[in-house]
């Protein structure tokens, strides 16, 4: 018992993984698999009806066929019956069951007496076997041989005087419908072998298409814009590859002006806009902190220069100066003209903006005194940044028209920062006092009052500090540091 329910178990685990290897494989096993099944199920129904059909066919030729001999052989023995001529009787006894197929002939008188019985005939009463109906049973218990006895009565004059008995067997009635059967099991492997056959030719044809598609969404999920499909179909996956080439034309239209977008902006103001997908005028008032580094003496340089040596010369400088912002959590918001106008802690707050603005402020003038150091050398014009930085509450967001707008900072924090850099001279980088107080800058730096200015709106001038950039040595060990890295060409 329990052997048997392992057995079963075993069976059970099989089938389990035998269709679990199906639904996980690929499209042309799977429509091999169905194609299969759909053939094998057909040619079962069929070969049933056949076969059911068949069978019905053959009971009938049968029962017609023992009736015919039964029915000569009742004719042939009226008269030795009438006459009571055993010799006549046992004649037409011996002639008939040597034909294949039959096993036994008798004749019986109208009270059931034997008169002649050669070869295997039933022990029952012929009277009570009805006339055409055979009887099935079968002699022998180690191998049985199945048999069908068929009465026919011996009639003169509509008075039954006799009864013959033939007896037939079975197995050699059914070799007909054996060979049928083995006919049907032979065409059904044909039709399975060739339907495996051709549905793995499907199968194939139509997985190549499907494996391109499943190819080409893995190169475009990689970021892969380029992809294409080439090949060109008429049918419902040619229209998928169509509509996958649009959609990739438009995803790399869309990289390009991701990559266009995030050369005029900053990257976290790129993401900040594209994740606005109302991109409303606006904004909020944020702690934010400002920066402006501005070229000394533009004016006077601009009408030395031709027009392409002033660009070039502004894209080396502002090149260092981008890096820079960034190494401190900084971004450049705009260009205006020879000035770079750096924003810290906006869009994404940083606690720490006055302290990385002031230092951003540091570095720059540090970086700009080595990068000059190194166009001397070369024999290149050299120029001087004034810094000024500022921190306070500022309107940051969407600034302009519906039609026409930029992420930018506005308020009294931008303006004084401004104003100070108008004031700054080349080299100097300028705070005010409350900057200067709330960073403790005197203990990082060394700072001294720079001047004092009056501000609208306010009745007491506004103390106006510089900061003192460190010790040369340190300049050139972080210029080379940069240098190295390729930030600066």
């Amino acid at each position: 018992m329990i052997e048997q329910k392992t057995q079963v178990e075993r069976r059970r685990q099989f089938l389990s993984s035998f269709f679990k290897g199906i639904v996980s494989s690929s499209i042309a096993v799977k429509l091999a698999s169905i194609i299969t099944t759909v053939i094998i199920i057909g040619m079962g129904l069929l070969s049933l009806l056949i076969l059911g059909n068949q069978s019905l066919v053959f009971d009938q030729q049968a029962d017609a066929y023992a009736a015919a001999l039964g029915d000569q052989l009742a004719i042939a023995a009226v008269e030795p019956v009438l006459a009571d001529d055993r010799q006549a009787v046992d004649q037409l006894t011996s002639n008939l069951v040597y034909n294949e197929g039959i096993e036994g002939v008798a004749i019986y008188t109208d009270q059931s007496a034997l008169l002649s019985g050669i070869g295997i005939i039933p022990s029952v009463n012929p009277a009570s076997i009805h006339d055409g109906q055979p009887m099935y049973w079968s002699v022998g218990e180690e191998d049985p041989v199945d048999l069908s006895s068929y009465v026919s009565n011996i009639t003169f004059r509509d008075l039954t005087v006799g009864y013959c008995v033939i007896t037939f067997d079975r197995s050699f009635m059914g070799a007909a419908y054996g060979n049928t059967l083995q006919t049907i099991m032979l065409i059904t492997a044909l039709m399975l072998s060739l339907g495996i056959v051709v549905a793995v030719l499907i199968g194939r044809r139509l997985s190549r298409p499907v494996q391109q598609l499943v190819d080409g969404t893995q190169e475009i999920s990689q970021g892969n814009y380029q992809f294409r499909f080439e090949e060109c179909r008429k049918d419902e996956l040619g229209q998928l590859m169509g509509s996958l080439n649009t959609m990739t034309e438009g995803l790399s239209r869309k990289k390009h002006v991701e990559q266009t977008f995030s050369r005029h902006v900053s990257p976290d103001v790129a993401s900040t806009l594209m994740d606005d997908t109302e991109n409303r005028l606006g904004g909020s008032h944020v702690e934010a902190t400002v920066l402006y580094a501005d070229i000394a003496g533009f004016t006077s340089l601009s009408e030395k220069l031709d027009p392409e040596s002033l660009n070039r010369l502004l894209n080396d400088y502002f090149t260092l100066i981008d890096q820079i912002a960034r190494d401190h959590k900084g971004h450049i918001d705009k260009y205006i003209g020879d000035c770079a106008m750096i924003l810290f802690g906006a869009p994404i707050e940083d606690r720490e903006h006055g302290l990385n603005g002031v230092h951003c402020g540091i570095e720059i003038q540090r970086m700009i005194t080595e990068f000059n150091r190194q166009r001397c050398d070369q024999g290149l014009i050299t120029v001087e940044f004034s810094v000024a930085v500022n921190s306070g509450t500022m309107l940051a967001g969407n600034i302009g028209s519906e039609r026409r707008m930029e992420y930018t900072v506005i308020g009294d924090a931008v303006n004084l920062a401004a104003r100070l850099s108008s004031i700054a001279a080349g080299g100097e980088i300028l705070v005010t006092r409350e900057l200067h107080d709330s960073l403790s800058l005197a203990i990082l730096y060394q700072t001294s009052l720079a001047q004092t200015i009056r501000l609208r709106g306010k009745a007491a001038p506004s103390e106006i500090w510089k900061v003192e950039a460190q010790s040369k040595q340190v300049v050139s060990m972080e210029f080379a540091k940069m240098n190295h890295s390729g930030m600066v060409h």
